[in-house]
């Protein structure tokens, strides 16, 4: 039973969302019958399902919240704005329950009861004329007497699949009452041409019982979306035997089979097989095979460099198909794992509204692009930071209605959030109307907290990122929404351990754009190999935009201490890299060595000082931290080809770095191009042990 209680919850997270998804857009005002069925059949088939496995406080929940969708589809009830938000609290309700119920835990007798009243109350009166006509009707064909009910059953062909079995429907049925049954054959193929995973029969059936028609509408609970399906009352006695229909010929049946072929046969040749659940360990495993499959096809590059040209000659083309072929593997396995980010956004809404209501605001989300791409892994933690964020935006940025009537805004706040790809990275923003970031306030309280000093001389930039340090807030008072000093510096942190960047801007009286710049996947990128003296590093390709020999004379010092060069119009800032992790022997005079101009994903640009390029290849990422420990201006490592450890450089912490050394006087003589540079942390020998620690 556990397996197919799994099961089950997976399909519940599905209708689910798809349940939220279509109750939004009947708060948009669509209240067309296919958007009301799409809610009805999800919540219908979490109630079969609960039913089944005795999930009896859902089953009653459900069953209310059925009855009043039911309305809604018979035309009893036209929703508006208030029934449609009830709706969606009545659905957050039952995804509580599922969660719940797949932890284990026990759901309490109240629990939801309010909810459950608000659905009552639409549903009490005509649910009730509805029974006294069930019972009128039950009644009508004479007291005491049973009432005799045609049906007609005829179930999809991949109902099997579903793991249906018709023969336990009928089974069901008689022990309502006394039932004669039809078969209906016209389907049936020829024995050889029968798939054991198909069901080719239909059923009429005439049952005779004294139970409700909700009782046997019930039988069909788990089936009633994979079949046709008609029930109705009869007011005739059974009477003789039905005529049992003669099967057709072989040759008729194969003359139907091929008019169906003839009108869907791409249809009926996949069908049941367009997809499968696979447990998400495998295809990681599966995705560390792969990696290990890029690094040893690099070493096999690396190793047929040294053979003799009349020994290698015949092994490059082969090497090299076997590298198309592997990046082919790479990015299809890679493509198993990523999912529509739509999966993340559907939570929101949810968010919104409860964080609405603790601070008595009427906010509303809009979101664009719901179907783009992201690796499962990065995915799942994108949850809780985007949750900070929101709840942020609603508590902090959206102003109450009053202040908004007032500042000539509407009177409900509105926030944005969109997810796009760009370079390799995946960007998404979160960009609300409010009333922007009050600086003087963010400021004063930083101050205030210790987290600055009194004479500090910030740039609105600055002071804008000051809302990511831990412990701090601006809310006055603690609530369930925000002013416990926690929240935006955890958004950072999380982040960060994506491999990520996030970004804030605003305008004061006019809103906040708070943006997320975070890898597709976390498992393997295409890297740029350079080296600086006996070291090599890895850039990102994605953030490179040329490289270049300066010219003697080109590279200028600022009064600050730091060398800046001039590439494509504008200066630059010029990052030495041996100075930066302390290289002793690597080419120390600009105009010998190589300049990469990098471009962060906010796009400040850097030149960095390298010895030379040694190649392109992708690279399989390993984490840093979970071998070794966190390294400034360093994001990851990888294995090269010939089994050494190279280092990823993080390129918006490389900027981070030098803004740090240049505020330190002590440091900035490290930017001098003096080659008798000395470690006097021995950070060389750090860099050595995590790439033996990485390795093993």
């Amino acid at each position: 039973m556990d397996r197919f209680k799994q099961t089950y919850f997976e399909e519940c997270e599905d209708r689910i969302v798809a349940s939220e998804e279509a109750l939004s857009d009947m708060l948009d005002g669509d209240h067309s019958e296919e958007t009301v069925n799409r809610v009805f059949r999800a919540i219908h088939s979490i109630k079969g399902g609960g039913g089944a496995f005795g999930f009896e406080r859902l089953v009653e929940f459900t069953h209310d919240f059925e009855t009043a969708l039911d309305m809604v589809r018979e035309g009893s009830i036209t929703p508006d704005r208030n029934m449609c938000d009830l709706f969606l609290r009545a659905n957050d309700i039952v995804a509580d329950m599922i969660d719940m119920e797949k932890a284990e835990q026990s759901i309490s007798e109240d629990f939801g009861d309010s909810i459950r009243s608000e659905l009552q109350s639409i549903t009490g009166v005509d649910a009730e004329t509805k029974s006294n006509q069930q019972i009128s009707n039950s009644e009508s064909v004479g007291d005491g007497e049973t009432a005799t009910w045609a049906i007609t059953f005829r179930p999809e062909k991949d109902i099997l699949i579903t793991g249906n079995e018709p023969i336990f429907i009928l089974r069901a049925l008689r022990e309502l009452g006394d039932i004669e049954t039809t078969v209906e054959m016209e389907d049936l193929p020829s024995l050889d041409m029968i798939n054991p995973k198909h069901s080719y029969l239909g059923w009429r059936i005439v049952l005779k019982t004294d139970a409700s028609e909700d009782e046997i509408r019930e039988v069909f609970d788990f089936v009633e979306d994979l079949c046709e399906l008609q029930i109705e009352q009869q007011n005739v006695p059974l009477g003789d035997k039905p005529e049992r229909r003669a099967p057709q010929s072989p040759e008729d049946v194969l003359k139907n089979i091929k008019r169906k072929e003839d009108r869907d046969a791409v249809e009926t040749a996949v069908t049941g097989s367009t997809s499968i659940r696979v447990d998400l360990g495998r295809i990681d495993h599966l995705v560390n095979l792969v990696g290990e499959m890029v690094i040893a096809q690099s070493m096999m590059q690396e190793r047929i460099k040294w053979l003799p040209q009349d020994m290698g000659a015949g092994l490059v083309n082969d090497v090299e198909n076997l590298s198309r072929h592997m990046r082919d593997l790479q990015e299809s396995v890679m493509s198993v794992r990523a999912q529509p980010i739509k999966s993340v956004f559907t939570r929101m809404p949810r968010v919104i509204r409860e964080a609405s209501a603790a601070c008595g605001k009427d906010v509303r989300l809009t979101t664009f692009g719901e179907e783009t791409e992201v690796d499962k892994t990065v995915l799942e933690n994108l949850i809780d930071p985007l949750t900070h964020m929101i709840r942020n935006s609603v508590d902090h940025g959206i102003e109450s209605p009053e202040k908004r009537e007032k500042n000539g805004k509407s009177l409900y706040g509105t926030i944005q959030l969109s997810a796009r790809h760009k370079s390799g990275r995946i960007l998404i923003e979160i960009k609300d109307d409010g009333a922007g970031i009050n600086r003087e306030v963010v400021l004063a309280k930083a101050i205030k907290q210790g987290l600055v000093e009194k004479d500090a001389q910030l740039s609105d930039q600055e002071i804008d990122n000051l809302v990511f340090k831990p412990g701090f807030s601006t809310a006055q008072t603690v609530s369930e929404v925000s002013g416990r000093g926690v929240g935006m510096d955890v958004v950072k942190r999380n982040v960060a351990d994506l491999g990520g960047r996030i970004s804030i801007t605003s305008v004061p009286g006019k809103g906040c754009t708070m943006t997320l710049s975070l890898p597709l996947t976390l498992a393997v990128m295409d890297g740029m190999i350079v080296s600086v003296g006996s070291q090599r590093f890895v850039l990102p390709t994605v953030n490179i935009i040329e490289s270049f020999q300066p010219e003697k004379g080109a590279i200028d010092k600022m009064a600050d201490g730091v060398h800046v060069i001039r590439a494509r119009g504008e200066f630059v800032r010029l990052m030495p890299l041996f100075s930066l992790f302390r290289i002793n022997d690597a080419i120390f005079e600009p105009d010998e060595s190589l300049l990469i101009l990098l471009e962060s994903d906010e796009g400040d640009r850097i030149a960095v000082m390298v010895d030379d390029v040694l190649g392109q290849q992708q690279v399989v990422i390993k984490s840093l931290e979970t071998n070794y420990q966190h390294v400034p201006g360093i994001s990851a490592a990888t294995i090269l080809g010939n089994g050494d450890v190279a280092l990823i450089l993080d390129v918006p912490g490389l900027t981070n770095m030098q803004a740090s050394l240049c505020t330190d006087k002590k440091e900035v003589k490290s930017f001098e191009f003096n080659p008798a540079i000395q470690s006097q942390d021995s950070n060389q020998d750090s860099i050595k042990k995590e790439g033996n620690l990485i390795h093993e």
